[in-house]
């Protein structure tokens, strides 16, 4: 006999409210209780991630994951002829059959499983008992909860004690081996691999790759005339919440291309953007710490030498440039504003905040949209994917709460 225990994490809990799977754990365990092979990847689900609270993955790491279409022929083989098994099995079926079905992959009848949480009330669990609850109880450490490698690896050992404390009994002779027939019969949909290579959550902690790293040495482009100009304009827009998340970088990178812009004209871009920020810093006379905070940062993000960013947060007023300092970008009343993704604090709490700023929340991208403040900056929802094919500004929940409510919305951070 052997099993194939799968736990997936989702970005809600039903797939016909259009929830999909970010990321698949499998474990194979064999008659023995040995522990075969151990399978997991995240899943890049073309749309908002959910409750990231919950399963703690951000946009960034999926941006490069497999979707599952990607890995669909290959999860298959991995439950060919193997005993379905899940902790709440109802719940990981429901995403199989979605999943698979939105592949084009069709599922034959009800896939034959054993659920760990179902047979924990025949060992003196109850009969909803948590897979954490039910791992402590059997001296399992469940490591990473709501990681699907480390659970589906901890509901694999915990379905191995269960079998091994019940395989010598004779009333349960006849379940093992009714389950193991059901599932060598079953067949799963084949299909051929598609190459893309998995990718693993322990493989999305690495830092990722600095946009300047993408940005060739020789520009493989004639440089655009106005060049600087635009590249500086779409710098701007990126560092509003004085970040340059993963999908701002990339888009920085593809920029500098286009307009033909080789590592050394970016450097000097820079340097001159920078020194700009330090004037403006300077306007009313005063370098506070707070802006020699943002100065350091922002130096930091554009990979700028330590004299220039020591130079930048020194004492000495720089001197008068020709141009002058251009305007921060600001919300004025009857800006419009959109929102996406599960925020930290109630949308419709930050929404009356705008409206009491003459602000206008709307629930759509348009092309008069001003800003669009996300959960995730490198949110894969709709409304971000609009908002980047338009232009439009992308910061985080936390700018609000620091930039524009800095004294009623404390907790968000």
């Amino acid at each position: 006999m052997s099993f194939a225990v799968v736990d997936f994490e989702t970005t809600g809990i039903l797939p016909s409210y259009h929830h999909r799977v970010v990321e698949i754990g499998v474990t194979h365990v064999e008659d023995d209780g040995a522990i075969s092979l151990r399978w997991e990847t995240l899943i890049n689900p073309e749309r908002d991630l959910g409750p990231q609270r919950i399963h703690g993955i951000r946009a960034a790491d999926v941006l490069d994951a497999p979707t599952f279409s990607d890995v669909a022929a290959e999860f298959a083989e991995l439950l060919q002829g193997r005993v379905f098994a899940a902790h709440n099995a109802s719940f990981d079926l429901r995403f199989l059959q979605a999943e698979f079905e939105r592949a084009g992959y069709w599922l034959d009848g009800e896939t034959p499983h054993v659920c760990t949480m179902t047979l924990g009330s025949r060992f003196g669990l109850g009969q909803s008992c948590s897979l954490s609850r039910a791992c402590t109880t059997y001296g399992i450490d469940i490591g990473h909860a709501h990681c699907a490698g480390a659970d589906s690896f901890a509901a694999a050992r915990l379905l191995a004690a269960f079998h091994a404390e019940s395989n010598t009994r004779p009333e349960w002779v006849d379940y093992w081996q009714r389950a193991a027939e059901s599932g060598r019969a079953y067949s799963y949909p084949t299909g051929r691999r598609t190459g893309v290579a998995v990718k693993a959550r322990s493989d999305a902690g690495a830092a990722p790759v600095s946009f300047l790293e993408r940005i060739s040495m020789d520009a493989e482009r004639p440089r655009v005339e106005g060049a600087g100009a635009q590249y500086v304009a779409l710098l701007d827009r990126c560092l509003i919440d004085g970040l340059i998340s993963v999908s701002e970088g990339a888009q920085l990178a593809e920029v500098a291309s286009e307009l033909g812009l080789n590592c050394d004209a970016v450097d000097e871009i820079h340097r001159d953007y920078f020194v700009e920020l330090e004037r403006r810093a300077w306007a009313d006379g005063v370098l506070a710490e707070d802006e020699r905070a943002t100065l350091r940062a922002v130096g930091a993000l554009l990979e700028l030498d330590d004299e220039a960013v020591a130079e930048a947060v020194d004492d000495i007023v720089p001197t008068a440039g020709d141009s002058q300092p251009e305007s921060r970008f600001k919300l004025s009343p009857g800006d419009i504003v959109v929102l996406t993704g599960e925020m930290l604090r109630e949308r419709s709490a930050w929404e009356a905040d705008l409206r009491e700023l003459g602000l206008v929340p709307h629930p759509s991208v348009t092309k008069k949209v001003k800003l669009v403040v996300a959960a995730d900056p490198d949110s894969l929802s709709g409304k971000a994917k609009k908002a980047r094919d338009y232009g439009i500004p992308i910061v985080g929940e936390s700018w609000l709460a620091d930039v524009v409510f800095p004294r009623q919305n404390k907790e968000v951070r």
